[in-house]
């Protein structure tokens, strides 16, 4: 086992109350999600699984061999994703102190989630080609679906409703990006592999966010945004009103409805075999165009030896480190 480092700490693994307000509603909105090809991922389960986080210090190989012994045992994954991006740059970054069942989403604690998943694979023809069109469709349907889905939902403490009204979190789960590459006969080695799956997730971040902003405009703003607003606490005058002005500018040109949008898992990365090819970790820069990441793992690392294990994660945090290095809006006013 590992040793207790600072490195290293043990995420509190939150289960959901999968009890809804509107049953009826729900299930025409999970039928709806299937019609578009996604799946919900509301079902609940007990938290029997435990998720380690790996930190931003290493402390000598000793700790990355005690995480490389960990890796055959199926209830025990490893979690590096320790920041939570905003779709809209008003709001800042948050710290990811939780995991979100079932699928091991690193996010805040008590926060309120609607889980969906996508399979790309799903939208590849015969013939390799990626049906863009229909995936695009796909994730306007999930933008849609987890706005109603987040009203119909019983959360289950005051905390976690209230951070249901005040961030409206959707997790559009994307996965199946080395099944995807497998079926079109491209090779993960290959930059012009990674340069194509790149405009593929630029192309689904646009659709969503297009539509989170259009939800936005018919109903109203996040609330998180307008809470935000850092006049609140200037004295009345002039220069209040100056920083109210520029403030609702900027809500005008960044408007959006849901706080985060996207979540991929760095083991989607890899075609669902039950090993995991580590030729796909090639595809590790995918990760920056995620919000937040998932750690649930249904594939077999075992047959890693210990420098491939401890290079995937150390390089895997460093890319998620490149997304809080953007900057953001609300860490500057």
């Amino acid at each position: 086992m590992i040793d207790s480092a600072a490195a290293v700490a043990e995420f509190p693994v939150i289960g959901r109350d999968a009890r809804y307000a509107h049953a009826p509603q729900v299930s025409g909105l999970c039928r709806q999600l299937r019609l578009a090809g996604a799946e919900s991922l509301l079902a609940d389960e007990a938290p029997t699984r435990k998720y380690v986080l790996v930190g931003e210090t290493d402390h000598g190989d000793r700790l990355w061999r005690g995480l490389w012994e960990l890796r055959t045992d199926p209830f025990v994954h490893t979690a590096f994703a320790d920041r939570v991006l905003p779709q809209c740059p008003l709001l800042s970054a948050e710290r990811g102190r939780a995991i979100v069942s079932p699928i091991g989403l690193q996010a805040p604690a008590d926060s309120a989630w609607v889980c969906m998943g996508i399979d790309l694979a799903r939208f590849v023809h015969p013939g390799g080609e990626l049906d863009e069109q229909a995936l695009q469709a796909c994730v306007v349907t999930c933008v849609d679906a987890g706005e109603a889905l987040h009203d119909r939902l019983a959360w289950p403490t005051a905390d976690v409703q209230h951070d249901a009204w005040l961030n409206r979190r959707l997790a559009i789960v994307l996965s199946g990006f080395g099944d995807l590459l497998r079926i079109s006969g491209m090779a993960p080695a290959d930059h012009g592999s990674l340069r194509y799956l790149n405009r593929v997730l630029l192309r689904l971040r646009m659709s969503a966010q297009s539509q989170s902003r259009a939800i936005a405009m018919r109903s109203e703003p996040l609330p998180a945004i307008g809470l935000s607003d850092p006049s609140h606490g200037l004295p009345h005058g002039s220069i209040r009103e100056d920083w109210r002005r520029r403030w609702r500018e900027a809500v005008r040109a960044t408007l959006v409805r849901h706080r985060n949008l996207l979540v991929i898992s760095p083991w989607s990365l890899f075609p669902t075999d039950a090993r995991a090819d580590y030729e796909y970790a090639e595809l590790l820069p995918l990760l920056r165009h995620a919000d937040a990441c998932a750690f649930r793992r249904n594939m077999s690392i075992r047959h890693w030896n210990f420098n491939q294990f401890k290079h995937f994660h150390q390089r895997a945090r460093a890319i998620l480190k490149q997304r809080v290095a953007m900057p953001q809006i609300a860490e500057h006013v």
